[in-house]
C-alpha cells in the first residue's frame, strides 16, 4: 500500500513539474497596437491575407471580438494610454493628444515635457503627464528593472504611452524631416537607431496595390482604379505616416531592435511596444479610398506574418506572448451628408467663443468670460469671475444654456454634473475628463455635426456609435478562444498582467475580471 501511494505521488510530482515546464513564463511580451484598426473590416477582408499575420492571431488566440472605450472623444493618446493603464482618462490624465495649457493659453501636446530636450528632434517629449502605471511599468517592477522595455510608434504620443515611465527605448518618427526620434528622458540614444536613420531617412518609399485591383471587391467596387503614391522619406512626413509604408518601417525598425539587444534571450520576460497604421490614406473618407483601406489590412497581415516570423528565428515563437488592440476610432475628413441628405451641419470653435463671451457680457458685465477654446473644451476665465465678484456656478449655469441653445450641441457637460450616482451617459462623460487638461465646459455634438478649430482649419465628425475593435492575445500558454460580448477596453491590461504573471497596473479600472 506505501508502495502504491509513493508511485501516487511521484506521478502528481511528475505532472505538476511538467505542467510548470509546459506553462513557463514568456521571455518577450510584444504589444501590438493598430491605430484605427475595426473588427468589421478584419474580417470582411480576410480573403487578402496570408496564413501567418491576421489567421495565425484570430485561430490560435484568445479573442475578443467587440471591445470599446468607455467614454467620448477617443483619440489616439486616450486609446493607448487605457490600452496601457487599464485606466481611463479620468484617471490617467490622458484627454486627449492635445489640450490647451490654463497657465499659457497654448496647445501643447499630451506627452510634451519641458524639462527634456528632443533627440533627432525638436519635440520633447515624456510620460510625465501620464498619472497611472501602465503594464510595461509593472512588467520593470516586477523584474527589479532588469526587464527590457522598447517602444516604437509612427507617432511620439503612442511611441511614449506605450512605453511607460520606466521605458529604456522609445522611438518615433518626427513629422519636420522624418528621422527616427527620442527624448533625453529615455537616456543614451542607441547607436543602432542612429544607424538606421541613415538607412531609412530620406530612402525613397512607393505604396501600389498589392493584388490585381479586382481582387480588392469588399465594397462592391466593379472596376476599382489603381493608386501609386511616392515619398522621398523627407517632406509630407504627416501623410506618408497614414500609408502602408509606415508599417514597413516600424517593422524595420522592430528588427534592427531584436538583432541588436538581448530582449527575449535572459531569464525575465523584456517588452517590445508597436504601433501600426489601418486608417484611412491622408484622413480622406473611406468611399473615396475603398482599394486604399483594403491593401492596408493586406499588407499590414503580410507586416506580421514578418515579424512572427523574425521572432520565431531570434527567440522561438514559445517563449512569446503577443497582443494586438486597436485605438478604436475612426479619422476622417468628414463626407458631405448633405448630399444624402442625413443629417449634418458644421460648429466653428472660436465663434462658439466670441458668441458666448458676447452673451455672458449682456448677463453679468462686460468681459471675455472664456479665455480659450480648444476642440470642444471651453476655459473660463477664473479670475475675471473672481474680480468681478461672480458666483461662478451661475456663470456656468447661464453658459451652459446659451450653449444648449446652439443648433448642432447635444449637450453641455461640466464637472458641477459629475459627483455621486450618475446614469451611464454621464459616467461617460466623466470618465473622459481630467481638470489637468479638460475645460469648464465641453460640449457633445449632435451626431454626424463636424467641429472646425478656426485657426488650425481642423475638422472632426462626430459619430455616437463606438467603431468595435477586437483585443487578441497569442502565444505562450494561451488556449484559443473566441468571446463576443461588449468588453470594456481596460480588459487589456488585466489579461495581460495575468499573463505575464506580473501585478496589474495599480490603477486599473476593471475590477472584476470574468
Amino acid at each position: 500500500m506505501r508502495i502504491k501511494y509513493c508511485l501516487i505521488a511521484l506521478l502528481c510530482c511528475a505532472s505538476s513539474l511538467f505542467a510548470q515546464k509546459e506553462n513557463k513564463a514568456p521571455k518577450l511580451y510584444v504589444s501590438i497596437v493598430v491605430d484605427q484598426l475595426r473588427t468589421d473590416f478584419l474580417y470582411e477582408f480576410e480573403g487578402l491575407y496570408c496564413d501567418g499575420g491576421f489567421k495565425r492571431l484570430l485561430s490560435s488566440g484568445k479573442v475578443y471580438e467587440n471591445v470599446y472605450y468607455a467614454f467620448d472623444n477617443i483619440d489616439r493618446a486616450t486609446a493607448v494610454s487605457t490600452l496601457s493603464t487599464g485606466t481611463n482618462p479620468y484617471v490617467s490624465g490622458i484627454v486627449a493628444e492635445r489640450w490647451l495649457d490654463r497657465k499659457s493659453l497654448r496647445v501643447v501636446n499630451c506627452v510634451e515635457d519641458k524639462n527634456c530636450k528632443g533627440v533627432y528632434s525638436n519635440e520633447a517629449l515624456s510620460p510625465a503627464s501620464l498619472k497611472s502605471i501602465t503594464i510595461t511599468d509593472e512588467i520593470k517592477r516586477a523584474t527589479r528593472g532588469n526587464a527590457i522595455v522598447c517602444s516604437i510608434a509612427p507617432d511620439g504620443d503612442a511611441a511614449v504611452l506605450a512605453g511607460g515611465h520606466a521605458a529604456d527605448i522609445v522611438l518615433w518618427k518626427n513629422n519636420m524631416a522624418g528621422y527616427w526620434s527620442s527624448s533625453s528622458y529615455y537616456g543614451l540614444y542607441p547607436s543602432w537607431a542612429a544607424d538606421m536613420n541613415k538607412k531609412v531617412q530620406g530612402k525613397p518609399r512607393k505604396w501600389t496595390p498589392l493584388f490585381k485591383t479586382s481582387e480588392y471587391n469588399n465594397f462592391g467596387e466593379k472596376a476599382p482604379s489603381a493608386f501609386s503614391y511616392s515619398f522621398d522619406g523627407k517632406k509630407n512626413v504627416i501623410t506618408y505616416k497614414t500609408t502602408a509604408c509606415i508599417n514597413d518601417e516600424v517593422n524595420e525598425m522592430a528588427f534592427a531592435f531584436l538583432e541588436n539587444s538581448d530582449a527575449g534571450k535572459g531569464d525575465v520576460v523584456d517588452c517590445l511596444a508597436l504601433t501600426y497604421y489601418a486608417g484611412n490614406y491622408d484622413g480622406a473618407p473611406m468611399s473615396h479610398r475603398p482599394i486604399e483601406v483594403q491593401d492596408m489590412y493586406a499588407r499590414l497581415d503580410r507586416n506580421l506574418a514578418a515579424l512572427f516570423d523574425e521572432l520565431d528565428k531570434r527567440i522561438g515563437l514559445e517563449n512569446v506572448v503577443v497582443s494586438l488592440s486597436s485605438t478604436g476610432y475612426v479619422m476622417e475628413n468628414g463626407e458631405e451628408n448633405s448630399s444624402y441628405r442625413l443629417p449634418s451641419g458644421t460648429l466653428y470653435s472660436e465663434r462658439i467663443q466670441a458668441l458666448l463671451n458676447v452673451y455672458l457680457s449682456a448677463k453679468f458685465g462686460k468681459g471675455d468670460y472664456i479665455e480659450g477654446v480648444y476642440g470642444t473644451q471651453l476655459f473660463l476665465d477664473n479670475k475675471l469671475i473672481e474680480r468681478m465678484e461672480l458666483d461662478k456656478m451661475t456663470v456656468v449655469s447661464q453658459a451652459v444654456e446659451f450653449l444648449k441653445s446652439l443648433d448642432g450641441v447635444e449637450d453641455v457637460f461640466t464637472i458641477y454634473r459629475l459627483g455621486g450616482m450618475l446614469s451611464p451617459e454621464l459616467q461617460f462623460a466623466k470618465n473622459g475628463y481630467n481638470p489637468v487638461g479638460s475645460g469648464d465646459l465641453w460640449l457633445r455634438l449632435m451626431p454626424g455635426w463636424r467641429l472646425v478649430e478656426d485657426e488650425l482649419l481642423v475638422s472632426r465628425q462626430v459619430y455616437r456609435s463606438p467603431v468595435m475593435f477586437p483585443v487578441v492575445i497569442y502565444g505562450a500558454g494561451v488556449e484559443h478562444s473566441v468571446v463576443d460580448k461588449l468588453t470594456p477596453a481596460n480588459i487589456m491590461a488585466t489579461e495581460m498582467a495575468r499573463v505575464l504573471r506580473v501585478r496589474r497596473p495599480n490603477d486599473n479600472c476593471l475590477r472584476v475580471f470574468e
